[in-house]
């Protein structure tokens, strides 16, 4: 080693805050894809049965977990941004964002499932 190298400890805060911002793009996508697979399976003969309000409701949920996401996403870049630590916000938002797609997608799911059985 030379006398010019210098080990830098890696910060356990930072790896958490890395770790959100993946797991909330992550949920983003999974957001939007239930919103597309949701619309698809809706137009189907079988999904046809089901009411719209219900499907509107689970769309509604997966748009609301979307949001939550990005809010996530934009608290997190923002805090880096300005060289803050990332606020309690950005946890709350990733957790609804999780509560939310759970919500659209199990909800839809259960029906889905009733109204082929």
């Amino acid at each position: 080693m030379s006398a010019n190298s210098a080990s830098v400890e890696p910060d356990p805060g930072q790896d958490n805050v890395v770790l959100l911002y993946d797991y909330s793009k992550h949920l983003l996508s999974l957001s939007l894809l239930g919103i597309g697979g949701i619309v698809s399976l809706a137009q189907s003969p079988q999904g046809q049965k089901i009411p719209g309000l219900i499907v509107s409701m689970m769309l509604g949920a997966l748009a609301l977990s979307g949001f939550c996401a990005l809010s996530c996403s934009a608290s997190i870049l923002r805090a880096r941004e300005r060289d803050v630590a990332v606020g309690r916000g950005a946890w709350l938002s990733s957790r609804l964002a999780m509560m939310f797609l759970g919500i659209g997608v199990g909800g839809f799911l259960i029906i889905w499932i009733e109204t082929l059985l």
